[in-house]
């Protein structure tokens, strides 16, 4: 019997998770999660065999928890679901640990057949992601920038994106707000951005999705708008950057 992990910040989305892989043979939901911090602390108490995981889910994010049950030694495998236009993501989270990344669209025989492939230690990833990821490798990727970036940067990068502010960024890594903000300098200069404003504008572009950003937003960027997620939104563009 396969033991699964379901973390899906969205109720019904996580309730209807939860059903779908209820119903698959040889599989049992050993809990769910609406959070990183809930996952973290549900995969110590269940050890289950298969984690199914939003890779934005609230709270310190999934590029966190692929790297708390590294460090923790768990014996977890993940499947990460996401909508994505371009390879940033699932190549981000695919070398920090998952096995498996799926389109939330995903039908349920794709997920028992991934669920089957990653309990038996093998890797996969949808023809939908897998068609950006030979783009990338082909060539056809215009994010070399984005490639600078360590894991832990990328990580601070999509949390302030979330318009997280520095402070409740540090608590949620256990950093300094000083380390922060240096991270965030980093960021800036290996992007080639000069602040908030030109990030948000560069990940949209790039097909960096976050909980605030959407990548369907980068259609608007080219044609010369600004999402009203980036123009309006005060807490992403605090003119007091240190809290």
């Amino acid at each position: 019997m396969k033991r699964v992990l379901i973390a899906e910040g969205q109720r019904l989305v996580r309730e209807g998770l939860a059903k779908l892989v209820t119903g698959l043979p040889d599989c049992k939901v050993v809990g769910t999660c609406a959070t990183g911090e809930e996952t973290v602390q549900k995969l110590k108490e269940h050890e289950p065999n298969v984690l199914v995981m939003d890779m934005l889910i609230p709270g310190f994010g999934g590029l966190e928890v692929l790297q708390r049950i590294e460090s923790a030694h768990l014996k977890t495998r993940v499947i990460i679901l996401g909508n994505v236009s371009k390879a940033v993501m699932p190549t981000q989270m695919l070398q920090a640990g998952a096995y498996a990344f799926l389109t939330k669209s995903v039908s349920t025989d794709e997920l028992s057949h991934a669920i089957r492939k990653v309990f038996a230690g093998q890797r996969y990833v949808s023809e939908f992601i897998a068609q950006r990821l030979l783009n990338a490798s082909l060539g056809y990727n215009e994010q070399s920038r984005i490639s600078r970036l360590t894991r832990r940067e990328f990580q601070v990068m999509v949390m302030l994106l979330d318009c997280l502010r520095v402070n409740q960024i540090a608590k949620a890594l256990h950093l300094s707000p000083k380390t922060v903000n240096s991270y965030r300098y980093r960021i800036f200069d290996k992007l080639d951005v000069s602040g908030n404003v030109e990030m948000a504008l560069f990940a949209i572009k790039n097909g960096i999705p976050t909980r605030r950003l959407s990548p369907d937003a980068a259609g608007a960027v080219e044609d010369g708008e600004v999402p009203s997620v980036v123009a309006e939104d005060g807490a992403f563009f605090s003119k007091d950057d240190s809290n």
